[in-house]
């Protein structure tokens, strides 16, 4: 049975994993290696990817799959684009970052140039499924900067700019090729113009029910 879950629907189901056991530290890790687990699959040759991610804990998956890649022998760059400021959980991810040979933290002015190098696959972690409105314009900012990158370009849950009840969107919308559902579907990842920037919607098992 396909599951979907709005915003609060999936608080809910994360916390109710919590209340029975599990740790929210734990399905962060679970989400990031799934996702990471489905990436080499698809990509078994190392090469360069580019996480880029904000400072919640859609980055903080990010952060986890960077860990997961890094220890499969790709390069894999970093990028804070809201801050250096991050949730805990967030925070605790990069610190296991500290001693990964095969990854680097580079700034946000860095970003532009970096993009001409090409990246392989470009993993898009700055607002998760609590997003709604309009984008800031720093965000929208990267995210037009992506849009335009080659390379294979992956959602962490849901797009940054589109929002997971409603499948409104922001003009500056990243645009992927593949979207990783953590858990459930979201309402937006069934719409019309919400595919239009999920791409292909992978729904990953990560120890919800």
């Amino acid at each position: 049975m396909m599951k979907i879950y709005t915003a609060a629907e999936m608080r809910a189901h994360e916390q109710m994993a919590v209340d029975k056991g599990t740790t929210f530290e734990q399905l962060m890790e679970n989400a990031g290696q799934a996702a990471a687990a489905d990436l080499l699959r698809r990509f078994p040759k190392a090469g360069r990817a580019l996480i880029v991610c904000g400072k919640g804990n859609n980055g903080g998956d990010g952060l986890v799959i960077a860990r997961a890649l890094s220890e499969r022998d790709w390069q894999v760059d970093v990028v804070f684009v809201l801050g250096d400021k991050l949730s805990p959980l967030a925070q605790l991810n990069r610190e296991r970052l500290n001693h990964s040979d095969g990854v680097s933290f580079i700034r946000s002015d860095e970003l532009e140039g970096r993009l001409k190098t090409g990246y392989g696959l470009i993993i898009e972690g700055i607002f998760g499924t609590g997003f709604s409105g309009a984008l800031p314009e720093t965000a929208a900012a990267v995210c037009r900067l992506l849009n335009q990158a080659d390379g294979f370009k992956i959602a962490l849950d849901i797009p940054t700019g589109l929002n997971c009840d409603t499948g409104e969107a922001d003009k500056d919308t990243f645009r992927a090729e593949l979207t990783y559902a953590f858990a459930a579907y979201k309402p937006a990842h069934m719409t019309d113009a919400g595919k239009a920037y999920c791409g292909e919607t992978v729904c990953l098992d990560i120890g919800i029910e």
